[in-house]
């Protein structure tokens, strides 16, 4: 999977990174990441969606949540880790770059292109309300766009559950 900077025109720039993780005001976190465990023949190529970090021989304690999940549209849903209470404090969310070290780089723009290893794409941002993670199947939509340009960049996204703090998450394209 190859990570992209999104600028404010739209510009990409390439990142070095493993994974994107989200830090959410309450101080919970989600991490999202290459699929690295086996998924059957027909699920398609996507990324694993952590409530929390995700397990390693280096992070021992992670703190785990499950997931809220909250679709918006064919091609885009909301993900934030499950809390008493829903509310936040409004200092939003945080997007970091996790690099092979361990270190997280913070995103400036606060918004990212990841580009599946089939070509696909997935762009994630904080929702609008910061709520949660907002994730579109391909680029987000924007409004005013011919019907044919939107077409082309927009892709429905697909849930597979693995547990109730991780889930696989893909774009497809009905034809």
């Amino acid at each position: 999977m190859n990570l992209y900077l999104i600028d404010q025109k739209g510009g990409l720039a390439l990142q070095q990174g493993g994974s994107v993780v989200a830090e959410f005001d309450n101080g919970k976190m989600l991490e999202l990441a290459e699929s690295q465990q086996p998924l059957p023949a027909e699920i398609p190529d996507g990324i694993h969606i952590w409530g929390g970090r995700m397990p390693s021989a280096s992070s021992a304690d992670t703190a785990f949540s499950t997931l809220n999940i909250m679709p918006v549209a064919s091609n885009g849903v909301i993900i934030s880790p499950h809390h008493e209470n829903n509310s936040t404090s409004g200092g939003g969310i945080v997007l970091f770059i996790a690099k092979a070290d361990g270190a997280l780089q913070p995103v400036k723009e606060n918004k990212l292109l990841i580009e599946l290893n089939n070509g696909k794409t997935l762009e994630v941002m904080p929702d609008y309300a910061n709520k949660g993670l907002l994730i579109w199947g391909g680029r987000e939509p924007i409004a005013g766009l011919p019907l044919e340009y939107t077409r082309k960049r927009t892709e429905s996204l697909g849930l597979f559950p693995l547990a109730a703090n991780v889930v696989h998450l893909f774009p497809y394209r009905l034809v």
